[in-house]
């Protein structure tokens, strides 16, 4: 089985989200920053940049993000550089399930519309990246943050907006216990190790579904969930699983999608 040669990790710091203490009461009014596109007054290249809005964070028990799918991107088009889409599908259908934005379509047999799901998130990504995925490259951080901003804008109808937070490792555990509340959601950027081998696998994407005060991370991926903790060894930061039938991951970043509602603009 071959994995996904994924993502670089967006190189650029955001404004850090409350606490969860802070989450947790009534939510205030506060910047947020999301990923837009567009050409560089002097040298006319396309570059990516930061917009500021002020707004609020979107209101959920985070308690129903127990409910989150693992999907299996062998189950996809193109699985080898499928994790990238497949586990914003997996985010995506947590929304829609619990009222952030309206479903996509309209399909009544599960499978087919998350098929159909995963298809549209595949097209926004080849059209934004102006390219589409290959067995040797997956998608970029910039354009995952777009495409979730674009396809939550419109499918809230303008309402809600997407702030994308990047982590580089060694993440602390503080880091995923600041993306349980609300409608936070994200994704670890991680190396597989193969367990016959030990050879380092490409690059691959899982959702993070949970963290808890004792230190410990429930991942969805393959279609399977990973629960394990985050270990320092000599070589980097690594997720080490329960399940001894599980892959040990080479840990690199996170990175983080909060949906907020816009109150007044502000600048670029």
């Amino acid at each position: 089985m071959k994995f996904l040669l994924l993502v670089t990790l967006l190189a650029f710091a955001l404004t850090t989200p409350p606490s969860i203490a802070s989450a947790g009461r009534a939510l205030v009014e506060r910047d947020f920053q999301v990923v837009e596109q567009g050409k560089h007054k002097q040298s006319g290249e396309m570059r990516f940049y930061l917009r500021t809005l002020r707004g609020t964070e979107c209101a959920n028990n985070s308690l129903n993000r127990l409910s989150m799918l693992s999907e299996d991107q062998q189950n996809y088009p193109s699985p080898e550089s499928g994790c990238g889409p497949t586990a914003m599908l997996n985010i995506l259908v947590w929304y829609e399930k619990y009222g952030l934005v309206e479903p996509y379509y309209r399909d009544a047999e599960l499978s087919l519309y998350k098929y159909k799901l995963f298809r549209e998130i595949d097209r926004r990504l080849a059209k934004q990246a102006g390219m589409i995925r290959t067995e040797e490259t997956g998608i970029n951080n910039m354009d995952a943050a777009m495409v979730m901003d674009a396809i939550v804008r419109q499918r809230s109808k303008g309402e809600v907006h997407i702030h994308t937070d990047a982590i580089a490792a060694p993440l602390k555990l503080s880091d995923c216990l600041e993306t349980m509340p609300n409608f936070r959601s994200g994704y670890l950027i991680v190396t597989p190790k193969d367990r016959n081998t030990g050879k380092l696998l490409n690059d691959h994407a899982a959702t993070l579904i949970r963290a808890d005060r004792a230190g410990y991370i429930t991942l969805a991926t393959w279609g399977k969930r990973y629960r394990g903790l985050l270990k320092k060894r000599a070589d980097g930061q690594w997720f080490i699983p329960q399940d001894p039938t599980h892959m040990e991951l080479k840990v690199h970043g996170l990175t983080r999608f909060i949906p907020f509602r816009p109150t007044t603009g502000a600048g670029q």
